[in-house]
Parts: structure tokens; sequence; C-alpha cells
């Protein structure tokens, strides 16, 4: 069986037969063009391929994002945290912008009720989570914003 192993996604495919290149699907303007040893074909869509070549499509495995230098305790932060600690009581992870700042800043998504109203916000003050009731950290946005309240 040979697989299709997707180096850019819907455009380009490598295909594969026993961990060996045999030929590549490339999307042209006009469909898909199957080049398999040194032999092209051209299809219109790949439901098409699917029928007429024994090949399995490898799907598109989402690999997760490393952490990066601009995070505290895992949680994303504006720019690159001078220093960070876990501040226990509030349950947030802190952080300062230099040696001198006397602002505290907390990483990650968070959900703030401001009035009436829910809103999301990407690392507030400190002082702002003391003002307001608040739900986070989040990791990502759109995981503060899946929250039901």
């Amino acid at each position: 069986m040979i697989v299709a192993k997707p180096v850019i996604p819907n455009q380009f495919w490598i295909l594969k037969e026993n961990d060996r290149k045999v030929g590549n699907i490339e999307a042209s303007p006009g469909g898909y063009a199957v080049r398999i040893n040194n032999q092209t074909e051209t299809y219109k869509t790949l439901t098409i391929i699917k029928q007429h070549v024994p090949i399995d499509f490898e799907k598109v495995s989402r690999k997760s994002k490393p952490v990066s230098n601009n995070s505290a305790y895992g949680f994303a932060t504006l720019s690159r945290p001078y220093n960070s600690m876990y501040d226990v009581k509030h349950q947030v992870p802190l952080w300062t912008r230099d040696d001198k700042s006397k602002s505290w800043y907390t990483a990650g998504w968070y959900r703030l009720k401001q009035g009436r109203h829910w809103t999301t916000v990407f690392c507030p003050k400190l002082i702002t989570l003391e003002r307001y009731s608040y739900q986070g950290p989040f990791h990502t946005e759109e995981e503060a914003n899946d929250q039901s309240i």
C-alpha cells in the first residue's frame, strides 16, 4: 500500500511504499498531478485519486507548539518576562517587564466580569484581577471563550 504523507496541507504529498519514496502528488490549476515511478497522471479531485490509485492519505498531525521564551509557568505573556513567580493567593502566574517595574502582570488568558459583561483579556495587570471577578488562567483565547458562565 502506498502512503501519502502531507508536506504542504492540501497542496503537496510525498508517496512512500515500505519507507521508500515512490512519487508525489502535487496540486495544480487543473486538479492533482500524481507521479509514481516517473509516470504522471492528472486527476480532478482527491476522491477520484483514492478510487483509481491504492493510496492511503495520512492525516495532518497538529504538533503542539513549544513553549517560547515569552511564557511564565507555561502560560503565554505579552513580552519576555524579567522575573516570574506564582501567586498562591490568587492562583495565577505573575511576571514583570524589567527589573525596575512596579507593575505585576498575569500570564495567560482570563475572563473578566466588568459590570454585567464578561470579556476575554490577555495578560491583565494583577490589580485588575484584584478589582474584578475573573476566571482563569487559560492557555488559549478559544479555551477562555469556551467557558460557560
